[in-house]
């Protein structure tokens, strides 16, 4: 009886495996999981080496010591035994297992690294030169005049809304009066600079060797439809100031120590030389330039704080008194291209000397040189000669245009 149930029992097993339901589609196991590996090296464990294994090796190495030591090595050594440390962990130093070169040795990655953009920024220099109209000195400049522009105007508007209690109406006398003198100097650099605007593509590959040979066209296309405006400000502060984009701001406290209008033109032609020679364009693309050399010096040098000090008194500061004496140079020559005695310039400066503590130091730790060196450079032979050339061209074509409305 019980094979019988046995039997029928496997047949109803292997019945209902053969009929059971059997899916269409199996997926596949998914492969194993490969295991990460990585490089590394493994250092040997320390081996017990005994004492007279030591010995034996000393011996054979040295004879002299093989003969000193042969005695101790028959009497005392056979009966002492040198006890080794215990074995140490092994110590694992993984790696990552690149091989090749160094990069300073593959001169793609050099390339890559320095050939590349050192190309770069010295074709984006060249193409970026321009000459400052009169003193024709080659700066660089990488801000567009339209920028400059723009961000002369924002802080203009800032600052009329900032001193709007302060700011005099435009019909008061000193408005007028300043007015009539920005109209006389912005005529006087018209007339001294009516040449074309100048293609960039005219000066670009120029180099340093052949720049005392062709000289570099005057940049003054940024000076094509600016809207020149002058603002007086009733404030005791002696100052006076020029945004790019010809926005002049001038306190009365200036005019209080500065009264004749040939002393107020000879300021105003200083304020309209920085618009003309581009000054705060060349100082933002200088500071960018600094900026970067000062990111490269702090990864071999750390300390910002000094890195910072040497380029302000190295870079910046010596910039800003050198830009400063240009646009003396400059507003000297609209000041007698406008009629008046260049002279005028020189008592203007030597005034401003007594008014604010004139020192030698300024030379050095000042964003304004000290008036000596100022009144040095305008007393120059060269510098004074085309002054007075100017006011007399200006005298002559004033006497023509009397003589013709007469």
């Amino acid at each position: 009886m019980n094979y019988i149930l046995r039997r029928t029992g496997s047949d109803l097993f292997r019945l209902l495996k053969r009929y059971s339901y059997k899916p269409a589609f199996r997926p596949k196991p998914a492969p194993p999981l490969q295991i990460a590996t990585r490089h590394y090296h493994v250092y040997p464990q320390r081996s017990e080496i005994t004492a007279p294994s030591r010995a034996l090796v000393l011996t054979r190495q040295c004879p002299a010591i093989r003969r000193l030591l042969a005695p101790l090595v028959r009497t005392w050594i056979p009966h002492c035994r040198y006890q080794a440390s215990p074995p140490r962990p092994e110590l694992i130093h993984f790696t990552r297992g690149v091989g090749g070169l160094p990069w300073f040795l593959d001169w793609r990655k050099v390339a890559a690294r320095f050939l590349l953009p050192g190309a770069a920024a010295i074709a984006a220099y060249y193409c970026s030169l321009e000459a400052v109209p009169y003193t024709h000195r080659t700066h660089f400049i990488f801000l567009p005049p339209r920028f400059e522009r723009w961000l002369g105007e924002l802080l203009f508007d800032n600052t009329k809304e900032d001193e709007a209690d302060k700011i005099l109406p435009p019909d008061h006398d000193e408005s007028v009066r300043l007015r009539r003198l920005t109209s006389e100097i912005v005529g006087a650099a018209e007339r001294t600079l009516a040449v074309p605007p100048v293609q960039q593509d005219e000066h670009m590959w120029i180099t340093k060797r052949c720049r005392n040979h062709v000289k570099v066209p005057s940049m003054t296309r940024h000076l094509d439809g600016l809207d020149w405006e002058v603002i007086v400000i009733e404030d005791d502060t002696v100052n006076a100031m020029c945004l790019p984009g010809g926005k002049i701001m001038v306190y009365t406290g200036f005019l209080h120590h500065f009264k004749t209008d040939a002393e107020v033109a000879a300021v105003l032609g200083h304020e309209v030389g920085h618009v003309i020679a581009r000054h705060t364009a060349e100082k933002a693309s200088k500071s960018l330039v600094s900026m970067f050399m000062r990111t490269g010096i702090r990864q071999f040098f750390d300390n910002p704080r000094l890195v910072k000090y040497v380029s302000k008194f190295l870079q910046e500061l010596p910039l800003s008194r050198r830009l400063e004496i240009e646009a003396d140079h400059i507003g000297m020559l609209l000041l007698a291209a406008a009629g008046f005695d260049p002279y005028i310039a020189i008592e203007v400066q030597e005034k401003l000397g007594k008014l604010g503590g004139d020192s030698e130091l300024q030379n050095y730790f000042s964003t304004h040189p000290s008036s000596k060196k100022r009144t040095k450079y305008l007393l120059k032979d060269k510098v004074m000669e085309e002054a007075l050339e100017l006011r007399r061209e200006s005298s002559v074509s004033k006497a023509e245009k009397a003589s013709s409305w007469s």
